[in-house]
């Protein structure tokens, strides 16, 4: 296998763990909380996760749409499978707005809400101040829901 960046160690800034999946906050933030759900494993295809992957990622999707909820009060929601840069298996996570957003001292917006978004995404790099804000935020949000979905048995 070649170098696969989802693969690597050093990925980042992880926002949380499961057994089977990373919770990733994606370095362009041109949509506030903007992130993926990574397999731990490398895989290249969807239909290939275990039962045990696909149980496991409905909770880490729940957990992380409900803090991001919490977080930024999103209006909508993108969910894709794209892997078009990224053969590694893993799921956008894409938080939409109707109106702007302000959040570690600085204003989000999304200005084709409610259409499709760009693409290519414009890219938003945030400083490494306000990356650690978002960060410690949804860190400290997904620590606090723990590992399930709310009446999860």
């Amino acid at each position: 296998m070649t170098y696969c960046l989802l693969c690597d160690p050093q990925l980042g800034p992880v926002l949380s763990e499961s057994p089977a999946w990373r919770i990733v906050l994606n370095r362009n933030q041109n949509l506030l909380g903007k992130c993926l759900i990574a397999t731990r494993r490398h895989i290249e295809a969807v239909p290939v996760l275990s039962g045990a992957e696909w149980q496991d990622l409905h909770r880490q999707l729940a957990r992380t749409t409900r803090e991001l909820e919490a977080a930024f009060q999103p209006d909508h929601f993108n969910y894709a499978f794209l892997q078009n840069q990224d053969r590694h298996v893993h799921l956008h996570v894409i938080p939409r707005y109707a109106s702007a957003r302000t959040f570690a001292d600085r204003l989000f917006e999304d200005p084709d809400y409610p259409d499709h978004y760009a693409v290519p995404a414009p890219t938003d790099i945030l400083t490494p101040e306000q990356t650690a804000v978002v960060v410690e935020d949804l860190r400290r949000r997904l620590a606090q829901a723990g590992t399930s979905c709310e009446g999860e048995q």
